[in-house]
């Protein structure tokens, strides 16, 4: 019989390497990897050894089932940071992430964040309150490790840029309900990220801004969302590197946009309140190749004279909201119109509620360029059947037609629908027809 061995009180987890202990470590919240280092002499400072720190006061806090945060409570995880943070500075730090929107003295937060700057962060998230972050926390401005900056901050925080920051790694920069303090505090930080490529300003207020100018000779990635302009504001892109643009807001008073012979792809949602004319911001982004429209902006590139043209657009998805359906009858023209602007489209995406009417002469890329359609809320009904048609009978190099029928459809319905239109005449001898409901 073979001897058996007992194994009891052998730590075997202790015993790891470092790297696998502080991998284990990470996935702990920063209360309990402190509690590990109770454990013996061996986990003693480990805790310090941690490149990637997450500090979220209130989702902490309300993890442990505080519904409202004492005075202690704040005091305590405050004591936490610092011993983690300042206490036992070992080891340079990967990602620091900080969530904090309680009352924390200024002078606790700046220490944080110059230990932070200090051990050579490259990852920095900060979500705080603006009454613990001046205007122009100069040690920010310091860190020439950064690779990503993130901060989240509230409307009445406004950034002031020192001339002569820089931050010579800083790739990926996303800021949100952060504001500038001038033109010049927007030109110094981008004139400061030297190999920026990723750009993201979200729920931006112009009000100190005059001209928005996002010039940047790498930049890849530029995304605007939910700017609060004044009816002076005017954008300025310049961006020779840029390839993807994602623009989501009110359309401004004017636009300069400059060396975009690199842009592939946009995503635009633009409404038009102040009833500013959009031809200059189309024109600017018509060499693209695959482009996403919400039907405002669909609205606002068709009233445009002339209807700028896109050689080069390969792929476009029309994407329509619930609250502008009732109103499509009251358009004047349609996604039919557009279609004339794209000799080169191969690939089709619309509500089909977006097609206003059927041109007698098919469009060109209908005729010979367009692989792939699929229409969106699509019905039964006669007028809904006859657009199907129309590009069943002019697609000649139409290789798939999928049909996304309207919400609640029953297959009796469903498979109308497909009798109808595997029964309607077509150009393709190569076509796919395909009917799926929500």
């Amino acid at each position: 019989m073979a001897k058996q061995v007992k194994m009891e009180n052998v730590d075997r987890i202790s015993g790891l390497h470092d790297s696998i202990l502080i991998h284990i470590l990470s996935f702990l919240s920063a209360k309990q990897v402190i509690r590990t280092s109770i454990l013996s002499t061996r986990w003693r400072y480990l805790f310090a050894l941690l490149p990637n720190l997450h500090f979220d006061f209130e989702g902490d806090l309300w993890r442990r089932g505080y519904t409202s945060y004492r005075h202690i409570d704040i005091y305590s995880y405050a004591s936490l940071v610092d011993k983690m943070l300042i206490t036992h500075n070992m080891t340079n730090i990967d990602k620091f992430r900080l969530k904090c929107r309680t009352m924390i003295d200024p002078d606790r937060f700046h220490a944080w964040i110059s230990a932070a700057v200090h051990r050579g962060v490259k990852h920095l998230d900060l979500n705080i309150s603006p009454g613990k972050f001046t205007t122009r926390p100069a040690v920010l401005f310091t860190c020439r490790t950064l690779v990503t900056l993130k901060l989240c901050m509230e409307f009445d925080f406004v950034l002031d840029v020192p001339k002569g920051a820089h931050f010579p790694n800083l790739k990926t920069i996303h800021l949100e309900e952060v504001n500038f303090s001038n033109d010049d505090s927007v030109k110094s930080l981008l004139s400061g990220c030297t190999s920026l490529e990723d750009l993201v300003i979200e729920k931006f207020l112009m009000s100190n801004i005059s001209n928005f100018n996002i010039s940047h000779p790498f930049l890849k990635r530029l995304t605007l969302l939910y700017t609060y302009q004044s009816d002076y504001g005017w954008i300025t892109i310049d961006a020779p590197n840029l390839v993807y643009l994602e623009y989501d807001d009110e359309l401004v008073a004017g636009y300069s946009l400059q060396n975009l012979q690199s842009l592939v792809k946009a995503d635009i949602d633009i409404s038009n309140s102040l009833q500013v004319d959009g031809s200059t911001f189309f024109r600017g982004i018509c060499n693209i190749r695959s482009l996403i429209l919400s039907d405002t902006s669909l609205e606002l590139l068709l009233s445009c004279a002339p209807l700028p043209v896109f050689p080069n657009l390969v792929k476009l998805k029309i994407h329509c909201s619930n609250d502008l359906r009732p109103y499509y009858d009251q358009w004047e023209k349609g996604l039919e119109t557009l279609l004339s602007s794209l000799p080169e489209l191969e690939k089709l995406e619309f509500n089909q509620e977006a097609l206003i009417s059927l041109p007698e002469k098919a469009p060109s890329c209908l005729l010979s360029k367009l692989k792939s359609i699929k229409i969106s809320d699509f019905t039964d009904e006669r007028d809904c059947i006859g657009k199907a048609k129309y590009f069943l009978k002019n697609g000649r190099a139409l290789e798939k037609l999928t049909i996304r029928t309207a919400l609640r459809y029953s297959g009796e319905r469903k498979s109308k629908i497909s009798k109808v239109l595997s029964a309607s005449p077509w150009e393709s001898k190569h076509l796919c027809i395909f009917i799926f409901g929500y």
